[in-house]
């Protein structure tokens, strides 16, 4: 009896975190997006997370931690308890830009995460303020040439998807123009509208809406095509051959989640990006939904590296 009490209770123990495991989660998750509230990825985590919040059954608050070009947020999702309640909104910066612009980040981009799925991989808009006296790009990069150094464009920040696109269309106009950095779009956005800035190139996420309300006008879309969500906004590339800028958002968790529990939460990705209203607002807001497998996500996070990579040494950023 003594022996078969023994067995049944090792047999207990070892089924103790299988069983603690079955039942995640059993508390609010947390989604950390590492820039200020107000930007586009920020605006994409709110529609996301209430759409992960059913497939999960549990509430899903969206927490802002900007700071140092996203490393800060990206520090805390990746130092985060690795049991699956803390979770990241990862973005160009994240694993991509943010290895290429610091030198001591405070986590290991390529070892910190597991990813779980991707959201949207979205173009930029070049947007002016709607009195701006730039009707093309034709215009406004000839104004540049003609004004070497006297005009600025605004971004959310160094490193920022934005900031890249638009020293890649510096490069690719061969233009001098000044960057004036933001603490993000939402800091941004209203300096471009007063035209204190002459132009930023910046998500469509953030800025669509400011040009259906004829607060900005859209000169051109970052993709290298027509966009099928925007077909009225022309390509960039139409005036600069090849130009080509899209900012892939996905999430991850910390790395060492245990194995189940990822399973669950890529299911629940799985679920939530599958809803019809998520991607109805997605395409509201000028975005196309994109699914990707966690292993073509680690091609295009390579990938994108290696380009802007070229970009930052080009346009001689300096890193930090």
């Amino acid at each position: 009896m003594l022996k078969l009490l023994s067995v049944v209770g090792l047999a207990t123990v070892f089924a103790m975190p299988t069983m603690a495991f079955a039942q995640f989660p059993d508390r609010p998750l947390k989604l950390i997006v590492p820039f200020a509230a107000g930007g586009g990825s920020d605006t994409v985590a709110r529609i996301y997370a209430p759409e992960l919040a059913k497939a999960l059954g549990q509430n899903v608050v969206v927490e802002n931690i900007a700071g140092a070009g996203g490393s800060v947020g990206a520090a805390a999702g990746a130092t985060a308890t690795p049991d699956g309640y803390t979770l990241l909104m990862g973005t160009p910066a994240t694993q991509i830009t943010g290895p290429l612009l610091q030198t001591q980040l405070p986590y290991d981009p390529d070892n910190a995460f597991e990813i779980l799925g991707t959201i949207f991989d979205s173009p930029n808009l070049l947007v002016v303020p709607a009195d701006s006296p730039f009707q093309s790009i034709a215009d406004l990069v000839a104004a540049a040439k003609a004004n070497p150094g006297d005009m600025a464009y605004a971004s959310p920040g160094v490193g920022s998807s934005a900031h890249m696109a638009s020293e890649l269309f510096k490069l690719m106009t061969d233009i001098d123009v000044e960057h004036i950095p933001y603490k993000g779009t939402g800091e941004s956005l209203p300096d471009v509208i007063a035209g204190r800035v002459d132009y930023s190139i910046d998500s469509m996420t953030s800025m669509l809406a400011y040009v259906r309300t004829g607060e900005l006008r859209a000169l051109g879309v970052s993709s290298l095509n027509v966009d099928p969500l925007v077909p009225d906004i022309a390509p960039i590339a139409d005036d600069v051959p090849g130009f080509s800028a899209t900012a892939v958002n996905y999430f991850v968790a910390p790395a060492g989640t245990p194995a189940d529990v990822l399973e669950r939460l890529r299911a629940a990705h799985d679920e939530a990006v599958g809803s019809p209203e998520l991607e109805k607002r997605l395409n509201d807001l000028g975005i196309t939904l994109v699914r990707m497998s966690p292993e073509m996500l680690q091609d295009k996070i390579s990938t994108d590296r290696a380009k802007w990579g070229d970009v930052i040494e080009k346009a001689g950023i300096p890193v930090q």
